[in-house]
């Protein structure tokens, strides 16, 4: 039978797939020999972000490593593709596993614009005779807007009072305040032209700035009058901010604060339980004053905490508690503050000078045990008294008779427990230099007593007889003991057999 050539093709078709489904199947591969030998590009990371702000610097660098982990040795060069990405170095060797090489790789923004999406860039490895050439690292880098600077002013309302007529009222103070991210940068504006406020500008970077705000009643009715300062940065967050401003201008007079005193000064000694002053406050105005009083520190008391008067001078108790304050110099404020008077609020500066206590400034040693037989350890302690100034650091020789003693080891005393280190050392036959210092632990407070150091003296004494006495003798003090005094300066051990 004679086939078409039609059907002469789709058989032969049939044919060929048939042949090749029993021929053609992929069969499993090996490895070349020569992949077995070539080097391995092994890069620690496949990706880095970096990010900064627009008016911020650049982002720190980070580290690329690069290492072979294949056979052969490993020669690379590394390429950017884009101008604000860089890497040094550009290229490297590296011999085996134990061959790491560290690269830096930057960004810089200079050209670019804060967006939304990062840019992105690649760094390419590239090792022709590597078995996995090339490797890649992908970068992105983002720029965002700086975080903005936000407005914080104190407080948001002040009050003034005066007499029409007389002289203008005591000036007050606002401060103001960054309290967000970057610089503020400030200019403060007053609707009236009674109104001012110095210096009408201020920088902030998180620092208080103060404003002194005054008014001038020249020319003001009375009655109640308005204004408004106002805080505005364009770049902050919360800009404009306001203080409302008010003044009251009466016909008859206002009361207004008096003191005894515009400063009172106490001096005691560091330990002294409390010491105490009048301060005396009256109103030197019209009507009656009605105040209340408040202190800025702990320590710092008055009482009464407020009072009335219509001429007559009130006595308050100024008291400032000592008890665990250490000596320097230390400044409080108290404020008087009647919302009617025209010099509220009223502030009288206090100062307080404690003084080291004035202690017998003594250094001393002690044996225990006083008698004892060979082989007994001796804690030679050396302790103070009434230091007239802190001690951070100390030095001292004990002198013993080595025929006697033979030095064992040093320990801190009960004043010098967390102090970095206190030791002795064996300079000569029967002498051992101790010493300490403080390092980041408190020194010890002038007026203390206790112990510094302990030196342990292990008893020999094989040719004495039984009684024999021996002197142990503290000298040379030097640092921040020196010129104390020694009582005693020695002590009597004796031996028993």
């Amino acid at each position: 039978m004679k086939l078409s050539k039609t059907r002469a093709f789709i058989l032969v078709l049939i044919l060929g797939i048939s042949v090749c489904g029993l021929s053609c199947k992929k069969s499993s591969t090996s490895p070349q020999v020569d992949d077995l030998t070539r080097s391995v590009i092994w890069i620690n990371v496949s990706d880095l972000s970096f990010t900064a702000y627009r008016n911020g610097s650049n982002p720190e660098p980070q580290t690329l490593l690069i290492k072979n982990t294949g056979a052969n040795p490993l020669e690379y060069t590394i390429s950017e593709d884009e101008e604000w990405l860089t890497v040094e170095p550009s290229s490297g060797s590296s011999s085996g596993e134990n061959d790491v090489c560290a690269h830096t790789v930057s960004v810089r923004k200079s050209g670019l614009e804060a967006r939304d999406d990062p840019y992105s860039a690649t760094l390419q490895i590239k090792s022709p005779q590597s078995y996995n050439n090339p490797q890649e690292v992908r970068i992105q880098f983002q720029i965002t807007e700086e975080p903005p600077p936000k407005i914080d002013v104190s407080p948001k309302n002040l009050t003034f009072n005066a007499q029409k007529g007389g002289a203008d009222p005591s000036p007050q103070t606002i401060e103001v305040m960054n309290s967000g991210d970057g610089k503020l940068k400030y200019d403060i504006e007053s609707d009236q032209s009674w109104l001012s406020v110095s210096p009408d500008s201020g920088q902030s970077s998180g620092n208080v700035k103060s404003h002194t705000v005054s008014v001038d009643i020249g020319g003001m009715n009375t009655g109640t009058h308005n204004g408004t300062l106002t805080v505005r940065d364009p770049d902050a967050s919360n800009s404009p901010k306001t203080v409302n401003v008010i003044v009251n201008v009466s016909k008859e007079p206002l009361p207004e604060i008096w003191t005894s005193t515009k400063r009172l000064n106490f001096k005691a000694a560091a330990g002294t339980s409390s010491v105490s002053q009048p301060l005396g406050i009256a109103n030197s105005g019209g009507g009656t004053l009605k105040y209340s009083i408040s202190t800025d520190q702990p320590f710092l008391v008055v009482k009464p905490s407020n009072g009335s008067s219509s001429g007559k001078e009130n006595i308050h108790d100024v008291s400032i508690s000592c008890g665990g304050i250490p000596a320097g110099t230390y400044f409080g404020n108290i404020t008087i503050s009647d919302p009617d008077a025209t010099n509220s609020p009223y502030s009288v500066d206090v100062k307080l000078e404690l003084t080291a206590p004035m202690g017998d400034n003594r250094i001393w040693i002690s044996a225990n045990p006083g008698s004892a037989s060979k082989g007994t350890i001796v804690n030679v302690t050396v302790g103070i008294s009434g230091n007239q100034t802190e001690i951070q650091v100390f030095g001292l020789d004990l002198h013993f008779d080595p025929d006697m003693f033979q030095y064992d080891s040093c320990d801190s005393g009960n004043l010098t427990g967390s102090w970095a280190a206190v030791a002795g050392n064996e300079v000569s036959a029967g002498v051992v230099r101790t010493g300490g210092f403080a390092g980041a632990a408190p020194a010890i407070p002038p007026g203390s007593e206790g112990t510094i150091a302990v030196i342990k003296l292990r008893v020999t004494g094989d040719s004495y007889p039984n009684g024999q006495q021996s002197q142990l003798e503290a000298t040379n003090y030097t640092d921040h003991i020196a010129g104390m005094k020694p009582d005693p300066a020695r002590t009597t051990f004796t031996l028993q057999k």
